[in-house]
C-alpha cells in the first residue's frame, strides 16, 4: 500500500516538443496521482452531464421511454385481457334475460324460480345473422356433437364434480342437464374457464350459478350449499366455485344439477364429459 502511494506522489517531467522542428517548447512537472484526480472530475462532470440530458431533453424521454418498452407492452397485454372481459359482459344483459325467462331484478328468496325456454332460445337464433350459428345448423346431430367435443377439448373442459348421474338430459322434459348424485358440501368447479354471469339464490331452483365460456358456451350449476364466486368473476378450468348440496324446491337429495349450453341452446353434457 505504502509503495502504490509512495508511486502516485513521485513528480514526472512533462516535455511538450514542437512537432515540426523537434525543439522543446515547454515543460513542467507533475505528480501521477493528478492525472487520478484529473480524471475522477471529468468523469463526474460526465455523468452530471449524463443526468441533466436524462431529465431535462427531449432526448433523455425518448431513452427513458424505450427503457419502459417491457412495461408498455405488459401494460397492452392487461388492457386486451380487459376488453376481452368487457366483451363477455356485453351479452350479459340478454343471455341472463334469456335464461331467466326476461327477469330484469337478480332473483331473491321470494322469487317463483327461473324457467327455461327453449322456444325462446331458438327463435333468438333464428334472428341472429352469425355465420357460425349457420354453419352449425346445417351439421347433423353427429357432427355437431363432434364439432363441440373438439371445441370443448382444445378448451379444456374439466368435470363439474365427482358422482352419479341420476337424471339424464332430456329436452322433451325440459331437463335441459344432468343431475350427478354427490355427497353433500362436496366441490364443485367450472368446467372451463370464463366469467361469471349470474349468481344467487332462486326459490325453486336454490343457490346458483351461471357461466359463460369461449365460442359461445355457458354452463349452469344449480342447488349449491353454498357460491364461491360472484357476479362478473373470472374463473379457470376446473376452480372451485361452490358446494353440493340440496337447496331450492326442486332438490330432494345432495345433487349438482348441471347444464351445458352452446350457441343458446343446451346439449347433453354425458356426450362431453365422465362423471365418475
Amino acid at each position: 500500500m505504502k509503495s502504490f502511494l509512495a508511486k502516485l506522489l513521485i513528480k514526472y517531467r512533462v516535455d511538450i516538443i514542437n512537432k515540426n522542428t523537434l525543439e522543446k517548447a515547454t515543460s513542467f512537472y507533475m505528480k501521477k496521482i493528478y492525472f487520478f484526480v484529473v480524471g475522477f472530475i471529468l468523469f463526474f462532470i460526465s455523468f452530471l452531464l449524463s443526468l441533466v440530458i436524462l431529465f431535462y431533453t427531449p432526448m433523455g424521454n425518448k431513452v427513458y421511454d424505450y427503457s419502459k418498452k417491457n412495461e408498455i407492452n405488459d401494460l397492452f397485454l392487461t388492457v386486451d385481457s380487459l376488453e376481452n372481459i368487457v366483451n363477455l359482459h356485453l351479452d350479459f344483459s340478454n343471455n341472463l334475460r334469456l335464461i331467466l325467462n326476461e327477469q330484469k331484478e337478480p332473483l331473491e328468496a321470494g322469487d317463483d324460480g327461473v324457467v327455461f325456454s327453449i322456444d325462446d332460445i331458438k327463435s333468438m337464433n333464428k334472428n341472429r345473422d352469425s355465420l357460425l350459428v349457420d354453419y352449425i345448423k346445417g351439421l347433423d346431430e353427429v357432427s355437431i356433437t363432434k364439432y363441440n367435443k373438439n371445441i370443448l377439448n382444445k378448451l379444456k373442459i374439466s368435470e363439474p364434480t365427482k358422482g352419479i348421474v341420476t337424471s339424464n338430459f332430456d329436452t322433451s322434459t325440459n331437463h335441459f342437464g344432468v343431475d350427478v348424485a354427490a355427497e353433500e358440501n362436496s366441490e364443485v368447479f367450472s368446467v372451463l374457464d370464463g366469467v361469471v354471469l349470474f349468481s344467487g339464490y332462486s326459490k325453486k331452483l336454490g343457490n346458483f350459478l351461471i357461466l359463460q365460456h369461449d365460442h359461445r358456451f355457458s354452463s349452469i350449476y344449480l342447488h349449491n350449499a353454498q357460491l364461491f364466486k360472484k357476479r362478473g368473476d373470472l374463473v379457470y378450468s376446473g376452480e372451485k366455485i361452490a358446494l353440493v348440496g340440496s337447496t331450492g324446491e326442486l332438490s330432494s337429495a345432495p345433487h349438482l344439477h348441471f347444464e351445458l349450453w352452446s350457441g343458446g341452446g343446451p346439449i347433453d353434457p354425458k356426450k362431453y364429459l365422465q362423471f365418475n
